[in-house]
């Protein structure tokens, strides 16, 4: 088996010794060969283990070029996720050059790839572009899949990749996992024939997703806060039994279940945690699905049936709700519009001699002056024909909105942006360049904070 070079270069460290990388080269060929005591006395652990899986477990032949996979299906909630990703990454690609910058999802496919002109070709020649994936179990060792596994920074040198087009290549990979559902969700991947370029960056990833990070659970956050305003619903129509669960199948809100904050990840009880997996798999295909069934103890008692449906939260699929019922339901077929009972009920505003009716997600705030209401929505700002607040506030109680002021009413899902005005006191906005200064009277205060999660 011929040997490869792998570019070695001088910096702070000083020079990679050719030895180690030379006896690294060795002990892959050796183990490919079958000889796992030669590699065992060389390679890191972590890189053995990866290759004993390789080998042992997905039976990955070396020499294979890696061939192109087909994409999964990604959720919208990680879209803000992956804006933030390609911008740190990007950035890291032109301070550091040199390299091959990629951002992944969480099952290893390659999004969005970032270099320079003169590298350009070598992401083609390295299959780093959106047409690759590279989960562990697809190309073997590397950097992205490995950090996907151990959900942390992973550098993977020279001869330490599994297939031996890699041998050239250094790379340092850092995931991202859902505090939610415990899972990957994205990886940034630096890739350099200069060792010394990765190695020095693997700390800097590191801190880089902190705020992504941050990022994650204020969207699980927002989230609960979408799945306990859907229970408060719920239960205002006169539902019997309402629980609000997170994705996972955490219980958060109504029931005698445990009630926890998001992100705290305990054990979901295993029936819930099986039918959120469901779930989310089948609501990929169909956003209408729902289902059925009898949670059983401690969450119910064991001939109780309760409906479980998909809460949309402000980035997409926030949680569940479980709402008690006394007979098992059909899902509807996909692209209906459900029950006619769940209809939403619509708001009619006065345009210029015309009435257009408003689906209650399309108002942001009602402001009233005297009787008058007007409607401030995604069509502009409207004249309502229910008059008074009080009646307003009575139609769309039900679908979320809070009276934040006794001239005011707010849809808490369109708040983008919250002005502090000294003495505690806070205004809302829905548009997050400027201020629309929605007063929040002193009463509604702790409502607001914890409906918004502050």
């Amino acid at each position: 088996m011929a040997r490869r070079r792998t570019q070695t270069c001088a910096g702070p460290a000083g020079v990679v010794p050719p030895d180690r990388r030379a006896g690294t080269l060795s002990a892959w060929e050796a183990f490919v060969g079958g000889d796992d005591e030669a590699a065992g006395a060389v390679v890191p652990r972590h890189i053995l283990s990866s290759w004993r899986r390789c080998r042992d477990v997905y039976d990955l032949d070396p020499l294979r070029p890696l061939a192109p996979a087909a994409s999964s299906p990604r959720s919208p909630r990680y879209r803000g996720l992956y804006a933030h990703l390609g911008a740190i990454t990007s950035a890291v690609a032109r301070e550091v050059g040199d390299c091959i910058a990629t951002v992944s999802d969480g099952h290893g496919q390659v999004i969005a790839v970032w270099t320079d002109a003169r590298l350009r070709r070598e992401v083609d020649d390295s299959n780093l572009d959106p047409q690759f994936c590279w989960s562990e179990d697809v190309a073997g060792t590397n950097g992205t899949g490995m950090a996907l596994l151990g959900r942390g920074v992973v550098a993977v040198r020279g001869p330490e990749h599994w297939r031996a087009e890699m041998h050239d290549w250094n790379c340092v990979g850092a995931a991202l996992t859902d505090p939610v559902l415990g899972e990957p969700v994205a990886s940034i991947n630096i890739s350099s024939r200069c060792e010394e370029t990765v190695t020095a960056l693997a700390r800097r990833l590191g801190e880089e997703l902190a705020e992504p990070r941050r990022h994650l659970a204020r969207q699980a956050a927002r989230d609960a806060a979408a799945v306990g305003r859907a229970c408060a619903r719920e239960t205002l129509r006169g539902a019997g039994a309402v629980v609000g669960l997170d994705l996972a199948g955490g219980v958060l809100a109504g029931g005698n279940g445990r009630r926890r904050g998001p992100g705290t990840a305990p054990e979901p009880h295993p029936t819930l945690r099986a039918v959120a997996r469901t779930g989310l798999a089948e609501v990929a295909a169909n956003p209408e699905w729902r289902t059925t069934f009898a949670p059983g103890p401690p969450l119910a008692h064991a001939d109780e049936l309760f409906e479980m449906r998909l809460v949309e939260g402000p980035d997409g699929p926030a949680g569940w709700l479980l709402v008690e019922t006394d007979h098992p339901g059909e899902p509807p077929a996909p692209g209906g519009r459900g029950r006619a009972a769940d209809r939403t009920e619509r708001v009619p505003a006065e345009g210029d001699r015309y009435v257009l009716l408003l689906e209650p997600h399309e108002i942001r705030f009602a402001e009233a002056q005297g009787h008058t209401v007007w409607l401030v929505t995604d069509r502009g700002r409207l004249r309502a024909m229910i008059r008074g607040i009080d009646n307003m506030e009575r139609r769309l109680a039900e679908h979320g909105f809070l009276r934040v002021h006794r001239s005011f009413l707010v849809n808490p899902d369109r708040v983008q942006r919250i002005d502090q005005k000294g003495n505690g006191v806070i205004a809302l906005s829905t548009d997050p360049a400027r201020p629309e200064d929605i007063p929040v009277s002193r009463r509604s205060m702790q409502t607001v904070r914890q409906v918004l999660g502050l």
